[in-house]
């Protein structure tokens, strides 16, 4: 018999296939847990560019924040959706939120910053400042 190193995960998402055959395909569950969004910054043509992946959500309930060397990525989807007929009734409501702080590194201007949003993809592009000069100085 093999040793598997336990997870708690792996225990939740069997209980979560073992609803899915219970109630059908109508739980949501924890699959949420899977899911994260990610944020991959990076160097391109002179600008620092943050990309965070952000499926189900629509541009109107994203914020981004730059300042004090700081950039802050913020977004809230909420879900409702009701149906009443004479013999069902059925009620569904979701409520999900990303947040994301990053420091960023010494010469990215705040002040010059673009952020687009397409197909659930975040782009977000800040200016690089050349780096001031060091400057040696002479001991008396």
């Amino acid at each position: 018999m093999q040793i598997v190193r336990y997870n708690p995960i792996r225990e939740l998402q069997k209980m979560e296939r073992e609803l899915d055959n219970l109630w059908g395909s109508g739980w949501a569950g924890l699959s949420a847990l899977n899911e994260a969004s990610t944020m991959d910054l990076y160097e391109e043509d002179g600008n620092l560019v943050a990309e965070v992946t952000l499926p189900h959500y629509k541009k109107n309930e994203i914020t981004v924040t730059a300042h004090d060397g700081t950039l802050e990525v913020s977004a809230e989807h909420k879900e409702e959706e009701e149906k009443k007929d004479k013999r069902h009734y059925y009620f569904h409501e979701s409520h999900n939120q990303y947040y994301r702080h990053v420091t960023l590194p010494d010469g990215v201007n705040t002040d010059a910053v673009d952020a687009s949003f397409k197909d659930g993809v975040l782009k977000i592009k800040m200016q690089i400042e050349a780096p001031k000069q060091t400057k040696a100085i002479d001991i008396k």
